[in-house]
């Protein structure tokens, strides 16, 4: 009997905790939103904006730019001015389900693209962390070397001074 109710007290502790835990997947429905999202970028495919909130906080190393509007066009002008061939690789993602009910989903991938004004071509490696709220992204943090932006806009804007 002393080992039954082990058993049993041992199964409902478990139980418990596990109930307090968080969660790590990668096969589910928020990770492939954002797989697919990546998949959307690189093709000048913008449909997925959608899944932002309207007041979306992007933290971008340390720019901060608020509104959907606001990040779209950045991520817009990508296709549009600084560069061609656009592609995402190496991508790894999961996504967190936090015991206090916060949802983030981690990122890693290398994206390569070529100047459009300069002709180089460049590969960075890349970290974004997306919060969820109602389905829909409310936050966004994303980490990644901006030289060879800022030598692509640098460039661009010296071609327009000529």
């Amino acid at each position: 009997m002393k080992y039954l109710y082990t058993i049993l007290l041992s199964a409902l502790l478990i139980g418990c905790t596990n109930s307090n835990q968080s969660v790590t997947k990668t096969d589910d429905d928020l990770s492939a939103k954002i797989k697919l999202q990546y998949e959307n970028y690189a093709a000048n495919d913008f449909s997925f904006s959608d899944q932002y909130s309207e007041d979306v906080v992007a933290r971008i190393n340390n720019t901060v730019i608020d509104g959907k509007n606001n990040l779209m066009t950045g991520w817009k002008s990508h296709h549009e001015v600084l560069y061609v061939n656009i592609n995402i690789e190496d991508v790894y993602i999961h996504t967190n389900y936090l015991s206090n009910g916060n949802v983030w989903t981690n990122a890693w991938f290398t994206w390569k693209g070529k100047g459009q004004t300069t002709g180089q071509e460049y590969s960075n490696r890349g970290h974004f962390d997306y919060k969820w709220e109602d389905g829909k992204i409310v936050e966004l943090l994303a980490y990644f070397d901006e030289t060879s932006e800022n030598n692509e806009i640098a460039a661009y804007t010296a071609s327009l001074e000529n």
